[in-house]
């Protein structure tokens, strides 16, 4: 029975690192479970949700972009003050800004940005996932260097 629970533990903890990324490890710290561990969950749960999130809105953009194909709606797009700020913010930073805040942003947001600018670089849900890997080295290291048990002990069962 202690196995079936770490199982579903696991499974909790990698569905905790796809919705919020950011605290996740922070939050395996302060449970006691080790360095190691919580890398390779978080990591392993940020992976299957680019993925997922990834692949799922590629074919979504993908579907819309046939159907208004279909319509016969003309190709003209209009710029708005909004499409030339994300214009402007894309060819400023490109690929190496998302990554960066990757996982600030958390995994469904970058996952479906990626899919939206970069739906043709094959490279891109494998730059995404390995960026996960290193932000969840960063911040789990971060969480044990500061201590943050006393904190969050108070906060988690």
């Amino acid at each position: 029975m202690d196995a079936f629970a770490g199982v579903w533990e696991i499974l909790l903890w990698m569905l905790a690192s796809v919705v919020k990324f950011l605290f996740t490890p922070s939050a395996m710290v302060a449970r006691g479970i080790d360095f190691a561990t919580t890398v390779a969950v978080t990591s392993a749960g940020a992976a299957v949700g680019t993925l997922v999130f990834y692949y799922g809105a590629r074919a979504t953009f993908a579907g819309v972009r046939r159907r208004r194909a279909g319509a016969g709606r003309p190709g003209k797009r209009v710029f708005t003050p909004r499409r030339r700020r994300i214009v402007a913010l894309r060819s400023r930073f490109g690929l190496a800004g998302i990554l960066c805040i990757s996982a600030i942003i958390s995994v469904p947001v970058s996952a479906v940005l990626s899919a939206k600018y970069y739906p043709h670089d094959p490279r891109m849900p494998w730059a995404l996932i390995g960026a996960f890997a290193v932000w969840s080295v960063v911040l789990t290291a971060l969480s044990g260097a500061l201590d943050l048990n006393e904190l969050f002990h108070s906060v988690l069962p």
